[in-house]
């Protein structure tokens, strides 16, 4: 082969290389037409390089897809193949991102079209295995194509069985193959890899294409495989970005480090991409009109997510604020009913309550851009309901409504809010039959549902608000003996009870799994009921295993239920299984889904805490202590990360301010009297075991709490005869005894070893 001619092409010059080949620009004699030839690089090309050239010729002859480079031609000159491939005018993806990141609605438009030719590729049982930016171009003519299968595991058939042609060249386990960054974590670990490795490469790259940057790029290749196999992507420069939140979870869920978790096929990755496209908030602006007036709908333009304001109780009476609350949140859980519409948590929503925030401030905390605000008036029977949804981007109000009814069609008109809404921004309604409602009623008993409202009304508040309303609970199953969602609630006021140490375990734990198991025997739908089930499992039966399953049925239900998020992702992955990825995941997940809430953030700075990254801890409860400074929880996430970099004087000064704010709470005086002890200052730290055991004469107090100070002033067997009996009353804190560091100098002992076994905790 000379350098003026392959074969029959006459080479006019070379337009690249690199790798093992050299492209060609070259012209077509026969149909005069320009082409691309390739050839191998090598002038004595191995046996190995040539197999593979030729499995990329027959990658690219197996298919013919308008967004998979055309093949025209293989052949030889002498013992150098090469092969005719069509001519691109355009340029790869990696130059196009030379210009910076790109927008979610340019990223989503080429991502169907890989996601079109990979589907096209996989269902010939050919996986690429090294999708990367080059080896995705952009036409002139703005046409995506896959480029590039020298890695591809082509699957051939013969007449007994279907094997892979490279699986004894490339794909022997223990060899990696693909580009470094890119790769799965099954090809980093020299796995055979299939199509669901290409499904991973490409979230990197389309985390790449929103960002600019690698979502694993470390200084060095070991470590960049390390990160590849063991850290997540920063997936908060996602957000930051303001992609929308259902390309953020393709991306996830492409990226998933577990196969089984990846979507089940390109198709239905596919299918995804172009679901999140017509959900895609990028449009032209809508028409602007005036509160009260009814469009037909806005054609102009489409909204994807929604915040639900508190409605105003607007009536004479102050305390029917558990009714407005009640009815918001209904409406909330309508909402999320509504397929392809991002909703905001209720507990972010309701931070903004009572406060005069203005709607684009609302909109960039929350994340969306539209907002649903409203009032609420009851009198007698008689109910008024407004609603209002607002255009974040420009004020304008969207739709409006008034409602004038009876109290008993309270959830017709919550279904009518929910379903306007989804009609106004264009938005499917969860492959529901048009006579069947968004809302169900939960009972067809409103003494009962009033009841239900004002338990939900006081165990938000917590603390003491617990104790009401498991009453209203109580009182509300008593009204109507098959209401579901009200044994959930009271199963989870219990674990809460249990859980924050405000109650023996003892005591509560069996009435939450009988409540529990009752809510799921009404009702196996109900997302609260297995996160309660989960809970306790956790806290009563430790049975881990079960927990898991309950955590994962509440989440399939409602992928949204934040819960469920952090209390996995604390007690299963973290304290028991141990797995500090998978519990800062979750509780990030927790966070990003209920970004303003106290609990999320809560949940992630005790897993920051667990897993020794202190100043992240810092960082996390000083971010939301900034928002709002009343949360005595944050104060103690931030007063144990102070001590552990024995930041002392600082510690004890958050310690100080969480035990004031949590009217003395066991678990923030015990933290204060270790900050005491860790100084030298034993005096104070004994005064203030000795205000815990004199509380624990007339109220119940965790042992673990009574276990702290001993330990931090070494007074080991004390400190174990409270583990002791911890274990005996099913402390929950004790589950922490793994990774908590202020328990951790006994952890080896070998009584507690003994303990923690017995539990199953190894």
């Amino acid at each position: 082969m000379d350098h003026k001619t392959i074969g029959n092409y006459e080479v006019v010059r070379l337009i690249g290389e690199g790798g093992m080949g050299r492209v060609f620009l070259a012209r077509d004699p026969m149909l005069d037409r320009h082409v691309a030839v390739k050839v191998l690089s090598s002038p004595t090309p191995l046996g190995e390089e040539v197999a593979r050239f030729e499995r990329e010729a027959r990658a690219l002859a197996a298919l013919d897809h308008p967004n998979i480079l055309s093949i025209h031609e293989f052949g030889r000159v002498g013992t150098t193949p090469y092969v005719v491939m069509e001519l691109l005018d355009g340029k790869n993806l990696r130059e196009v991102l030379g210009g910076g990141p790109m927008s979610h609605t340019m990223v989503l438009a080429y991502a169907i079209e890989v996601a079109h030719g990979l589907v096209a590729a996989h269902e010939k049982g050919i996986a690429h295995r090294d999708l990367k930016p080059e080896n995705i171009f952009v036409t002139s003519a703005g046409r995506v194509k896959i480029v590039d299968f020298g890695l591809a595991n082509v699957r051939v058939h013969d007449n007994s069985t279907t094997r892979s042609s490279s699986a004894t060249v490339l794909t022997t386990p223990g060899s990696v193959i693909g580009t470094i960054g890119y790769m799965a974590p099954e090809q980093v670990r020299g796995e055979i890899a299939d199509s669901r490795a290409d499904l991973f490469t490409f979230g990197a790259v389309l985390f790449e294409m929103l960002t600019g940057k690698r979502p694993f790029e470390e200084p060095t290749m070991v470590e960049t495989l390390h990160a590849i196999l063991k850290a997540e992507p920063e997936w908060r420069t996602l957000s930051e970005a303001r992609v929308p939140v259902a390309l953020i979870e393709i991306i996830r869920r492409c990226m998933e480090k577990n196969l089984a978790a990846r979507y089940p096929s390109t198709r239905d990755l596919l299918a995804a991409l172009q679901n999140a496209q017509l959900q895609s908030d990028v449009f032209s602006t809508p028409r602007a009109f005036r509160s009260g007036s009814s469009p037909s709908g806005i054609s102009a333009g489409r909204r994807t997510s929604i915040a639900v304001l508190p409605f105003t109780n607007i009536g004479a009476d102050a305390d029917m604020e558990y009714f407005s609350d009640g009815v918001t949140e209904d409406i909330i859980n309508a909402l999320t009913q509504v397929e392809g519409l991002y909703v905001a948590a209720r507990t972010s929503c309701f931070a903004f309550k009572g406060k005069s925030a203005a709607i684009s401030e609302i909109g960039a905390a929350l994340r969306v851009n539209t907002v649903l605000e409203g009032s609420v008036r009851r009198s007698g029977k008689r109910l008024r309901i407004t609603a209002q949804l607002i255009d974040v981007g420009d004020g304008y109000h969207l739709w409006s409504e008034r409602y004038d009814r009876e109290l008993d069609d309270v959830f017709a008109i919550q279904d009518d809010i929910a379903v306007n809404i989804a009609q106004k921004l264009r938005i499917a309604l969860a492959d529901k039959p048009a006579d069947e409602p968004l809302v169900k009623p939960p009972t067809r008993n409103l003494d009962a549902y009033e009841l239900y409202l004002k338990a939900r009304f006081y165990v938000e508040q917590r603390g003491e608000g617990l104790v009401k309303g498991l009453e209203f609970f109580r009182q509300a199953i008593a009204a109507d003996p098959d209401y579901a969602v009200a044994y959930a609630g009271m199963a989870e006021t219990l674990c809460l009870l249990a859980v924050y140490g405000a109650a023996d375990p003892q005591r509560v734990m069996p009435g939450a799994k009988g409540a529990a198991q009752k809510a799921i025997a009404l009702d196996d739908g109900l997302a609260e009921a297995h996160n309660a089930m989960a809970l306790v499992h956790v806290l009563h039966d430790w049975d881990w295993a079960g927990a898991v399953v309950e955590f994962d049925r509440a989440l399939e239900i409602n992928p949204r239920f934040v819960p469920s998020r952090y209390w996995k992702g604390l007690f299963c992955h973290l304290f028991i299984a141990r797995r500090e990825e998978e519990a800062l995941r979750e509780t990030k997940r927790a966070v990003e889904l209920d970004p303003i809430a106290a609990l999320p953030a809560y949940a992630l700075g005790l897993a920051y805490i667990g897993t020794g990254r202190y100043d992240d801890a810092v960082q996390c409860a000083e971010r939301m202590l900034a928002r709002d400074p009343a949360q005595a929880i944050l104060y103690r996430v931030l007063g144990v990360a102070l001590l552990c970099l024995k930041k002392y004087d600082e510690a004890a000064a958050a310690a100080e301010r969480g035990a004031e704010l949590s009217m003395r709470h066991p678990w923030l005086v015990g933290e204060l009297g270790v900050v005491h002890a860790a100084t030298g200052n034993l005096v104070e730290a004994r005064r203030l075991q000795d205000e815990l055991l004199a509380r624990s004469q007339v109220a119940y107090v965790s042992p673990m709490s009574l276990a702290v100070i001993p330990i931090a002033l070494g007074e080991v067997d004390e400190a174990i005869r409270y583990f002791e009996l911890a274990f005996e009353q099913r402390d929950p804190l004790l589950i922490a005894a793994t990774t908590w560091p202020l328990l951790l100098p006994v952890r080896k002992d070998p009584r507690v070893v003994h303990l923690l076994e017995q539990m199953g905790i190894v």
